[in-house]
């Protein structure tokens, strides 16, 4: 038999016999590998014999870590910025003063720009421009190909939310209760509208700008909903949704469906209001900072008590409701105190299911129809940020500091459509 030296220890060449138990232990392996669904992540947790996700339907495509190794996870900072993907390309900025463009279907970098402040809102694509804004109130207009800046404007305040646009300017909102339009061309300043900042405490988040019917749809810290005309933000509606003295903030983006509007507020309830005149429909007694979710018949929101529900749309009465704070305290390994406190994200619908992540723990999968858990997947200490779906693509921003593209794993996963 003849023999080979490695680092000047003997080793034998295996014969037949010992080849084949090598061989049939690489299988094992690489089974082991297609179970698991992964694509180089240590991050997902092993789910425990019996638990929902024991097999994941998942694979991870690419992640990619923009912070340090933390050794202190009570201090692990939050990550409230989510991804803006668009022609194959995800564009996201962090806590760290930069922005990415991601290949989508790699994960590799495409260029890096750095921001005077942390970047805590998701961009909006215009034409050749991504364009987004930081905590230091600049917003930029770069070349989405290359990266290189084509416009920055100063507002007053974090930019914080979601950026939208009509095509021809870009409306955002800041922590300063203010809503700016801006052109997306060039930058420069179109109109502004604000309201006095209420007395005591206010709720951090804030209600994204939503652009429907020549419209910009807002909510405000002191309970108002609002409409401005898109082209010179004359006031069209101002609707009261909360009276009270602390937490009345309407935080959640507005969501449009039919002829109705879905806002939320903090401390109070879910509103459906008329889309044409913002009057008021039907109340869904359950506060939310989240943008609900619509399919068909069905309203999924996120509440302030950590619950993920789904409620008829029509008569208000609630179908099922799913704890993920229950969830996180028996599966989650993170232990600290503030990992406790379960922010649940927006609810995003993807085939059969509707995923939805805790601040302190999992991604999960929920039944659509039965509230149940399909599927669970652990990022690593929880997700602040929206979720984010472009096909079958699953998008992340992890609190760990990690962005992960997540797709079925054809093995285990056959997609359904309604």
């Amino acid at each position: 038999m003849t023999k080979a030296r490695f680092a000047g220890s003997e080793s034998r060449i295996p014969d037949s016999e010992s080849r084949g138990v090598l061989l049939a232990l690489a299988e094992f392996a690489l089974m082991l590998l297609l179970l698991a669904g992964c694509a180089g992540s240590s991050l997902i947790g092993p789910p425990r014999d019996g638990e929902p996700g024991a097999r994941l339907p998942l694979r991870t495509v690419w992640v990619r870590q923009l912070l340090p190794n933390w050794t202190e996870d009570l201090f692990r900072p939050m990550e409230y910025a989510a991804p803006t993907v668009a022609d194959g390309v995800v564009f996201l900025g962090d806590n760290e003063n930069r922005f990415y463009a991601f290949r989508e279907t790699t994960g590799d970098i495409v260029w890096k720009f750095e921001t005077y402040g942390p970047v805590e809102c998701a961009a909006v694509v215009v034409g050749d421009l991504v364009i987004f804004g930081d905590g230091d109130g600049y917003v930029y207009g770069l070349n989405r190909r290359t990266g290189l800046a084509k416009w920055t404007y100063r507002v007053q305040g974090q930019v914080l939310g979601r950026l939208v646009s009509d095509g021809k300017l870009v409306f955002l909102r800041t922590n300063h209760e203010r809503v700016y339009a801006v052109s997306a061309a060039d930058g420069k300043w179109k109109w502004m509208q604000s309201r006095e900042q209420p007395p005591g405490f206010t709720i951090r988040d804030v209600s994204g700008p939503t652009v429907d019917r020549g419209r910009v749809l807002i909510g405000y810290s002191d309970g108002y909903f609002m409409a401005y005309n898109t082209a010179d933000g004359v006031e069209i509606f101002k609707t009261m949704l909360e009276k009270g003295e602390r937490f009345v903030d309407v935080d959640s983006t507005p969501v449009i469906d039919g002829d109705s509007i879905y806002v939320a507020s903090y401390s109070g309830s879910v509103y459906s209001l008329s889309r044409e005149t913002a009057s008021m429909q039907r109340v869904f007694s359950k506060g939310s900072v989240q943008r609900v979710a619509v399919v068909g018949d069905r309203l999924f929101l996120s509440d302030i008590e950590g619950f993920l529900r789904a409620v008829d749309k029509q008569t208000g009465k609630e179908i099922w409701n799913f704890d993920l704070r229950e969830y996180d305290l028996k599966r989650s390994v993170a232990e600290g105190p503030r990992r406790r406190i379960v922010v649940p994200t927006n609810p995003v619908p993807y085939h059969d299911v509707v995923l939805v992540a805790s601040s302190t723990g999992y991604l999960y999968a929920i039944g659509q129809k039965d509230g149940q858990v399909k599927w669970q997947f652990w990022p690593g200490f929880g997700v602040t940020a929206e979720l984010v779906v472009d096909g079958d693509n699953i998008f992340l921003h992890t609190n760990f500091g990690n962005v992960y593209c997540l797709k079925p794993n054809s093995l285990f996963y056959e997609p359904r459509y309604y």
